[in-house]
């Protein structure tokens, strides 16, 4: 089965403190929703996918617009999301596990290495609709998503300046979560239909 080297989930949460301290008893409001970052990894490398290889799926997530904590496939899966917020706090505090590299870059600073290697897209209630948009499976990906409230003033300003397309899974706004599971779940079937792209 020949799959896209990567797809890689970008997912923006500049209120989320990067000391690392946030409460697991309360992770959408101590941990600034934390809890979108925990169910997206959920989403990614739980029940999200159904054939597509877990090692061809990654994670960035950029915290506070300072701090980018990226991961890749866990051999052993957390479950829930305190767990994932035990593996993110403990990544912030400096001691990721093997699957959690920590990198000190800013959105601009990921997008500008993005650009370079990836197909990088923003996820748009507005943008062109995903099924027209001719994604194609054999060329790397990575799909931008806001928090709870979209992007903030600043991160549009980066969007629109590097003029990434946008696209849009429906009119309604969706769970970060569920959008990363919207996606898998297009590339998945582009491979059960024999199609290079959505």
């Amino acid at each position: 089965m020949h799959v896209s080297p990567l797809l890689r989930f970008v997912q923006l949460l500049p209120n989320v403190p990067i000391d690392g301290t946030f409460s697991l008893r309360d992770l959408p409001g101590s941990g600034k929703r934390i809890d979108i970052l925990c169910r997206d990894l959920a989403a990614c490398f739980d029940w999200g996918p159904s054939i597509w290889p877990l090692q061809h799926l990654q994670v960035l997530a950029i915290l506070g617009e300072v701090l980018t904590l990226r991961f890749s496939c866990p051999q052993a899966l957390p479950v829930g999301e305190t767990e994932w917020a035990r593996v993110i706090s403990n990544a912030i505090r400096g001691i990721p596990p093997e699957y959690v590299r920590v990198e000190k870059k800013d959105t601009r600073q990921v997008i500008e290495d993005l650009i370079k290697t990836d197909n990088v897209i923003v996820l748009d209630e507005q943008g062109t609709d995903i099924t027209e948009a001719q994604i194609r499976q054999h060329t790397q990906n990575s799909f931008i998503i806001g928090d709870h409230r979209g992007f903030d003033v600043s991160t549009e300003r980066i969007l629109k300046e590097y003029e990434l397309p946008r696209i849009s899974l429906g009119t309604m706004s969706y769970l970060s979560s569920h959008c990363i599971g919207t996606i898998i779940s297009y590339f998945e079937r582009m491979i059960v239909d024999g199609r290079d792209s959505i």
